[in-house]
């Protein structure tokens, strides 16, 4: 395992989100756990309500290193495997609505809910 390389911006512990929804507003943060030249394995981390818009809305931020599980990933430790692409160093995109990957800027993000 590498925890950084010299052809890719990106680091072990480096975090990012995916934000998906049609009525609501999804967002699962993700920590790389391993890295290789061409590959980043990403296990989701808890995250914690920032502020409070309204009784369904907020914004969100991480908590690294408070590993959960992910349903929707359906692997072990729900950890996700992504090809790094040098054209793209801040989106890795994925083929399902939940699993494109933003790099997280450290500012809270917007989340919504119908519950």
């Amino acid at each position: 395992m590498i925890t950084q390389t010299k052809n890719t911006s990106y680091q072990v512990g480096d975090i990012f989100y995916s934000s998906w929804g049609y009525e609501q507003t999804n967002v699962t943060f993700w920590q790389i756990v391993k890295l290789t030249e061409k590959t980043a394995w990403f296990r989701p981390v808890k995250k914690q309500t920032i502020d409070i818009h309204t009784s369904m809305s907020g914004t969100t931020a991480p908590i690294p290193n408070e590993f959960i599980d992910y349903p929707l990933a359906r692997t072990k430790n729900s950890i996700v495997r992504k090809r790094i692409n040098p054209n793209h160093p801040n989106e890795l995109y994925g083929n399902r609505s939940w699993d494109t990957f933003y790099r997280y800027d450290g500012k809270p993000v917007y989340e919504s809910s119908y519950y």
